[in-house]
Protein backbone atom coordinates (compact mmCIF):
# COMPACT_ATOMS: atom_id res chain seq x y z
CA UNK A 1 0.00 0.00 0.00
CA UNK A 2 1.49 3.34 -1.02
CA UNK A 3 2.08 6.00 1.60
CA UNK A 4 -0.26 8.46 -0.09
CA UNK A 5 -3.13 5.96 -0.15
CA UNK A 6 -2.58 5.16 3.53
CA UNK A 7 -2.65 8.84 4.50
CA UNK A 8 -5.91 9.36 2.61
CA UNK A 9 -7.53 6.36 4.30
CA UNK A 10 -6.12 7.37 7.67
CA UNK A 11 -7.75 10.82 7.48
CA UNK A 12 -11.07 9.37 6.32
CA UNK A 13 -11.02 6.74 9.09
CA UNK A 14 -10.23 9.27 11.83
CA UNK A 15 -12.97 11.56 10.52
CA UNK A 16 -15.51 8.69 10.65
CA UNK A 17 -14.56 7.72 14.23
CA UNK A 18 -14.65 11.35 15.43
CA UNK A 19 -18.03 11.93 13.78
CA UNK A 20 -19.75 8.67 14.76
CA UNK A 21 -17.96 7.94 18.06
CA UNK A 22 -17.37 4.31 17.14
CA UNK A 23 -15.50 2.00 14.80
CA UNK A 24 -17.24 1.27 11.47
CA UNK A 25 -19.21 -1.95 11.07
CA UNK A 26 -17.83 -4.43 8.51
CA UNK A 27 -19.48 -4.21 5.05
CA UNK A 28 -21.33 -1.02 6.08
CA UNK A 29 -18.82 1.82 5.51
CA UNK A 30 -16.37 2.37 2.66
CA UNK A 31 -13.50 4.73 1.90
CA UNK A 32 -13.69 7.11 -1.06
CA UNK A 33 -11.79 4.45 -3.06
CA UNK A 34 -14.62 1.93 -2.24
CA UNK A 35 -12.48 -0.23 0.07
CA UNK A 36 -14.30 -1.55 3.15
CA UNK A 37 -13.18 0.54 6.14
CA UNK A 38 -13.47 -2.09 8.84
CA UNK A 39 -11.84 -4.93 6.90
CA UNK A 40 -8.91 -2.63 6.11
CA UNK A 41 -8.59 -1.59 9.75
CA UNK A 42 -8.77 -5.19 11.00
CA UNK A 43 -5.93 -6.10 8.64
CA UNK A 44 -3.51 -3.31 9.51
CA UNK A 45 -4.07 -3.28 13.28
CA UNK A 46 -2.03 -6.49 13.56
CA UNK A 47 1.01 -4.86 11.93
CA UNK A 48 3.62 -3.04 14.04
CA UNK A 49 4.23 -0.37 11.40
CA UNK A 50 0.72 1.03 11.99
CA UNK A 51 0.92 0.92 15.79
CA UNK A 52 0.86 4.72 16.21
CA UNK A 53 -2.27 5.04 14.10
CA UNK A 54 -4.01 2.23 16.01
CA UNK A 55 -3.12 3.92 19.33
CA UNK A 56 -4.54 7.20 18.01
CA UNK A 57 -7.85 5.54 17.17
CA UNK A 58 -7.95 3.81 20.54
CA UNK A 59 -7.34 7.14 22.26
CA UNK A 60 -10.29 8.71 20.40
CA UNK A 61 -12.57 5.82 21.35
CA UNK A 62 -11.70 6.06 25.03
CA UNK A 63 -13.30 9.50 25.07
CA UNK A 64 -16.59 7.69 24.49
CA UNK A 65 -15.87 4.81 26.92
CA UNK A 66 -15.08 2.47 24.04
CA UNK A 67 -11.91 0.63 23.02
CA UNK A 68 -10.36 -1.61 20.39
CA UNK A 69 -10.82 -5.13 21.75
CA UNK A 70 -8.00 -7.65 21.91
CA UNK A 71 -8.64 -11.24 20.83
CA UNK A 72 -8.64 -12.22 24.51
CA UNK A 73 -11.42 -9.74 25.25
CA UNK A 74 -13.34 -10.93 22.20
CA UNK A 75 -13.07 -14.51 23.45
CA UNK A 76 -14.97 -13.53 26.59
CA UNK A 77 -17.61 -11.44 24.80
CA UNK A 78 -18.18 -14.31 22.38
CA UNK A 79 -18.68 -16.77 25.24
CA UNK A 80 -21.00 -14.29 26.97
CA UNK A 81 -23.14 -14.25 23.83
CA UNK A 82 -23.24 -18.07 23.71
CA UNK A 83 -24.14 -18.33 27.40
CA UNK A 84 -27.02 -15.89 26.83
CA UNK A 85 -28.35 -17.22 23.51
CA UNK A 86 -27.06 -20.83 23.57
CA UNK A 87 -25.97 -20.72 19.94
CA UNK A 88 -23.04 -19.58 17.82
CA UNK A 89 -24.10 -16.30 16.17
CA UNK A 90 -24.82 -16.47 12.46
CA UNK A 91 -23.25 -13.94 10.11
CA UNK A 92 -24.70 -10.49 10.77
CA UNK A 93 -26.55 -11.61 13.92
CA UNK A 94 -24.19 -10.19 16.54
CA UNK A 95 -21.33 -7.72 16.96
CA UNK A 96 -18.67 -7.14 19.60
CA UNK A 97 -18.67 -3.94 21.66
CA UNK A 98 -16.13 -2.52 19.18
CA UNK A 99 -18.54 -3.25 16.26
CA UNK A 100 -16.52 -6.15 14.83
CA UNK A 101 -18.75 -8.89 13.41
CA UNK A 102 -18.75 -11.97 15.68
CA UNK A 103 -19.25 -14.82 13.22
CA UNK A 104 -16.47 -13.69 10.84
CA UNK A 105 -14.05 -13.21 13.74
CA UNK A 106 -14.81 -16.66 15.17
CA UNK A 107 -14.50 -18.49 11.84
CA UNK A 108 -11.05 -16.96 11.35
CA UNK A 109 -9.87 -17.12 14.97
CA UNK A 110 -10.69 -20.79 15.57
CA UNK A 111 -8.40 -21.82 12.69
CA UNK A 112 -5.28 -20.69 14.54
CA UNK A 113 -6.50 -21.35 18.08
CA UNK A 114 -8.05 -24.80 18.01
CA UNK A 115 -8.53 -25.08 21.77
CA UNK A 116 -10.93 -22.11 21.70
CA UNK A 117 -13.24 -23.99 19.32
CA UNK A 118 -13.42 -26.74 21.95
CA UNK A 119 -14.28 -24.20 24.66
CA UNK A 120 -17.06 -22.76 22.48
CA UNK A 121 -18.44 -26.17 21.59
CA UNK A 122 -18.52 -27.29 25.22
CA UNK A 123 -20.37 -24.08 26.16
CA UNK A 124 -23.35 -25.08 24.02
CA UNK A 125 -26.02 -26.92 26.00
CA UNK A 126 -27.13 -28.50 22.71
CA UNK A 127 -23.76 -30.24 22.52
CA UNK A 128 -23.63 -31.20 26.21
CA UNK A 129 -27.18 -32.57 26.31
CA UNK A 130 -27.42 -34.40 22.97
CA UNK A 131 -27.39 -38.17 23.50
CA UNK A 132 -26.42 -39.50 20.09
CA UNK A 133 -26.90 -43.12 21.19
CA UNK A 134 -30.65 -42.49 21.56
CA UNK A 135 -31.24 -40.93 18.16
CA UNK A 136 -28.45 -42.15 15.85
CA UNK A 137 -30.51 -44.93 14.25
CA UNK A 138 -33.26 -42.42 13.40
CA UNK A 139 -31.10 -39.64 11.96
CA UNK A 140 -28.22 -41.62 10.43
CA UNK A 141 -29.50 -41.67 6.83
CA UNK A 142 -30.49 -37.98 6.84
CA UNK A 143 -27.14 -36.97 8.36
CA UNK A 144 -25.07 -38.93 5.80
CA UNK A 145 -27.23 -37.61 2.96
CA UNK A 146 -26.52 -34.00 3.94
CA UNK A 147 -22.77 -34.65 4.22
CA UNK A 148 -22.74 -36.23 0.75
CA UNK A 149 -24.62 -33.29 -0.75
CA UNK A 150 -22.49 -30.69 1.04
CA UNK A 151 -19.21 -32.58 0.36
CA UNK A 152 -17.64 -31.22 3.57
CA UNK A 153 -18.21 -31.02 7.32
CA UNK A 154 -20.60 -28.10 7.98
CA UNK A 155 -19.98 -25.22 10.37
CA UNK A 156 -22.00 -24.86 13.55
CA UNK A 157 -25.52 -23.57 12.89
CA UNK A 158 -25.22 -24.12 9.14
CA UNK A 159 -27.48 -27.17 8.68
CA UNK A 160 -30.35 -28.13 10.98
CA UNK A 161 -32.35 -31.37 10.80
CA UNK A 162 -35.33 -32.70 12.73
CA UNK A 163 -36.10 -31.25 16.16
CA UNK A 164 -33.61 -28.43 15.51
CA UNK A 165 -30.50 -30.63 15.82
CA UNK A 166 -27.31 -29.10 14.44
CA UNK A 167 -25.58 -31.38 11.89
CA UNK A 168 -22.14 -30.20 13.09
CA UNK A 169 -22.99 -31.18 16.68
CA UNK A 170 -23.96 -34.64 15.43
CA UNK A 171 -20.62 -34.96 13.65
CA UNK A 172 -18.67 -33.89 16.76
CA UNK A 173 -20.49 -36.50 18.84
CA UNK A 174 -20.04 -39.13 16.12
CA UNK A 175 -16.22 -38.92 16.29
CA UNK A 176 -16.20 -40.78 19.62
CA UNK A 177 -19.57 -42.56 19.36
CA UNK A 178 -18.93 -44.31 16.02
CA UNK A 179 -15.30 -43.79 14.87
CA UNK A 180 -15.71 -46.37 12.07
CA UNK A 181 -18.51 -44.38 10.40
CA UNK A 182 -16.57 -41.17 10.97
CA UNK A 183 -13.56 -42.65 9.18
CA UNK A 184 -15.73 -43.70 6.23
CA UNK A 185 -17.17 -40.19 5.99
CA UNK A 186 -13.71 -38.62 5.99
CA UNK A 187 -12.48 -41.05 3.33
CA UNK A 188 -15.52 -40.17 1.20
CA UNK A 189 -14.86 -36.42 1.60
CA UNK A 190 -11.25 -36.82 0.49
CA UNK A 191 -12.63 -37.32 -3.02
CA UNK A 192 -13.72 -33.68 -3.04
CA UNK A 193 -10.68 -32.13 -1.37
CA UNK A 194 -8.80 -30.07 -3.95
CA UNK A 195 -5.40 -28.51 -3.57
CA UNK A 196 -5.44 -24.75 -3.19
CA UNK A 197 -4.84 -22.86 -6.38
CA UNK A 198 -1.73 -20.80 -7.03
CA UNK A 199 -2.11 -17.04 -7.39
CA UNK A 200 -1.56 -17.26 -11.16
CA UNK A 201 -4.28 -19.90 -11.50
CA UNK A 202 -6.69 -17.81 -9.43
CA UNK A 203 -6.07 -14.76 -11.61
CA UNK A 204 -6.63 -16.85 -14.74
CA UNK A 205 -9.88 -18.40 -13.46
CA UNK A 206 -11.16 -15.05 -12.21
CA UNK A 207 -10.50 -13.21 -15.48
CA UNK A 208 -12.12 -16.05 -17.41
CA UNK A 209 -15.22 -15.79 -15.17
CA UNK A 210 -15.46 -11.99 -15.59
CA UNK A 211 -15.11 -12.37 -19.37
CA UNK A 212 -17.96 -14.89 -19.36
CA UNK A 213 -20.27 -12.87 -17.10
CA UNK A 214 -19.39 -9.37 -18.26
CA UNK A 215 -19.21 -8.17 -14.65
CA UNK A 216 -17.46 -8.93 -11.35
CA UNK A 217 -19.39 -11.78 -9.71
CA UNK A 218 -21.38 -10.94 -6.61
CA UNK A 219 -20.58 -12.51 -3.25
CA UNK A 220 -21.28 -16.28 -3.29
CA UNK A 221 -22.20 -16.12 -6.97
CA UNK A 222 -19.05 -17.72 -8.44
CA UNK A 223 -16.29 -19.85 -6.96
CA UNK A 224 -12.82 -20.94 -7.96
CA UNK A 225 -12.22 -24.61 -8.75
CA UNK A 226 -11.06 -25.11 -5.14
CA UNK A 227 -14.33 -23.72 -3.75
CA UNK A 228 -13.09 -20.25 -2.72
CA UNK A 229 -15.57 -17.40 -3.20
CA UNK A 230 -14.38 -15.19 -6.09
CA UNK A 231 -15.88 -11.91 -4.85
CA UNK A 232 -14.22 -12.20 -1.43
CA UNK A 233 -10.86 -13.01 -3.03
CA UNK A 234 -11.07 -10.16 -5.54
CA UNK A 235 -12.05 -7.60 -2.88
CA UNK A 236 -8.75 -8.32 -1.16
CA UNK A 237 -6.36 -8.90 -4.05
CA UNK A 238 -7.41 -6.12 -6.44
CA UNK A 239 -5.37 -3.75 -4.26
CA UNK A 240 -2.43 -6.15 -4.04
CA UNK A 241 -1.94 -7.66 -7.50
CA UNK A 242 -0.53 -5.17 -10.01
CA UNK A 243 -2.88 -4.39 -12.92
CA UNK A 244 -5.52 -6.91 -11.78
CA UNK A 245 -8.26 -4.29 -11.48
CA UNK A 246 -7.42 -2.79 -14.88
CA UNK A 247 -7.46 -6.27 -16.47
CA UNK A 248 -10.90 -6.83 -14.95
CA UNK A 249 -12.25 -3.47 -16.12
CA UNK A 250 -11.32 -4.34 -19.72
CA UNK A 251 -13.59 -7.39 -19.50
CA UNK A 252 -16.59 -5.64 -17.91
CA UNK A 253 -19.44 -4.97 -20.35
CA UNK A 254 -20.85 -1.45 -20.64
CA UNK A 255 -24.47 -2.50 -20.19
CA UNK A 256 -25.76 -3.72 -16.83
CA UNK A 257 -26.03 -7.51 -16.62
CA UNK A 258 -29.42 -9.20 -16.85
CA UNK A 259 -29.82 -11.38 -13.77
CA UNK A 260 -32.60 -13.75 -12.81
CA UNK A 261 -34.35 -13.22 -9.51
CA UNK A 262 -35.97 -15.61 -7.07
CA UNK A 263 -39.33 -14.56 -5.63
CA UNK A 264 -40.79 -16.35 -2.62
CA UNK A 265 -44.20 -15.85 -1.06
CA UNK A 266 -43.70 -17.30 2.39
CA UNK A 267 -45.17 -17.48 5.88
CA UNK A 268 -43.05 -16.56 8.87
CA UNK A 269 -40.95 -19.63 9.70
CA UNK A 270 -39.52 -19.64 13.20
CA UNK A 271 -37.37 -22.06 15.12
CA UNK A 272 -37.92 -22.84 18.80
CA UNK A 273 -35.72 -19.86 19.75
CA UNK A 274 -38.09 -17.47 17.99
CA UNK A 275 -35.76 -16.54 15.13
CA UNK A 276 -36.60 -16.56 11.44
CA UNK A 277 -35.18 -19.04 8.98
CA UNK A 278 -33.73 -17.80 5.72
CA UNK A 279 -35.41 -19.45 2.74
CA UNK A 280 -33.53 -19.68 -0.54
CA UNK A 281 -33.06 -21.88 -3.59
CA UNK A 282 -31.72 -21.81 -7.17
CA UNK A 283 -31.63 -18.62 -9.20
CA UNK A 284 -34.49 -18.24 -11.65
CA UNK A 285 -37.02 -20.32 -9.72
CA UNK A 286 -40.29 -19.08 -8.26
CA UNK A 287 -41.81 -20.96 -5.35
CA UNK A 288 -45.12 -20.11 -3.76
CA UNK A 289 -44.80 -21.11 -0.11
CA UNK A 290 -47.72 -19.04 1.14
CA UNK A 291 -49.76 -22.15 1.94
CA UNK A 292 -46.90 -23.98 3.65
CA UNK A 293 -47.27 -24.13 7.41
CA UNK A 294 -43.91 -25.56 8.49
CA UNK A 295 -40.25 -25.46 7.57
CA UNK A 296 -40.31 -29.23 7.01
CA UNK A 297 -43.02 -28.81 4.34
CA UNK A 298 -40.89 -26.17 2.61
CA UNK A 299 -37.94 -28.58 2.55
CA UNK A 300 -40.13 -31.17 0.82
CA UNK A 301 -40.80 -28.68 -1.99
CA UNK A 302 -37.12 -27.84 -2.40
CA UNK A 303 -34.40 -29.81 -0.62
CA UNK A 304 -32.02 -26.83 -0.63
CA UNK A 305 -34.25 -25.08 1.93
CA UNK A 306 -32.29 -26.63 4.78
CA UNK A 307 -29.78 -23.89 5.50
CA UNK A 308 -30.47 -21.67 8.50
CA UNK A 309 -29.28 -18.10 8.85
CA UNK A 310 -27.85 -15.66 6.33
CA UNK A 311 -28.75 -12.06 5.62
CA UNK A 312 -32.17 -12.21 3.93
CA UNK A 313 -34.40 -12.15 7.02
CA UNK A 314 -33.53 -10.27 10.18
CA UNK A 315 -34.74 -11.46 13.55
CA UNK A 316 -38.38 -10.49 14.19
CA UNK A 317 -38.74 -8.86 10.76
CA UNK A 318 -42.29 -9.11 9.39
CA UNK A 319 -42.10 -9.93 5.68
CA UNK A 320 -44.42 -11.41 3.05
CA UNK A 321 -42.04 -11.87 0.13
CA UNK A 322 -38.34 -11.84 -0.71
CA UNK A 323 -36.59 -10.75 -3.90
CA UNK A 324 -32.91 -11.69 -4.15
CA UNK A 325 -30.22 -13.03 -6.45
CA UNK A 326 -27.82 -15.83 -5.66
CA UNK A 327 -28.42 -15.55 -1.92
CA UNK A 328 -27.82 -11.79 -1.87
CA UNK A 329 -30.58 -9.25 -1.20
CA UNK A 330 -31.67 -7.43 -4.32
Amino acid sequence: MGENLFEIRKKEFIKYVNTNHMLPVVWKVRFSDNTDMRLWFNKIKKLDEFKDFINEIDSILKQYNLKILSDKEKEQEFLDYINKHNQIPLYGDAYFSDNDEMNSWYMSYKNHKRDYETVVRDSLSEYRNLDLAEIWSFIRDEFISIIKILKRIPNYGEFIIRDGIDVRVIYDKLVSFDPETTEKILLHLQTYNRNKLSLDNRISEFLECVSRLGYVPFIQESRFSDGTDMFTWYSKYKNIVNNLESEVNVRIKDESPLRKVNIYLIPNFRNTGGKFYTVFSNVGERLDLSQVSSFEEAKMLDDSLVKRGGVILKQDEEIDSIDFTKGKSK
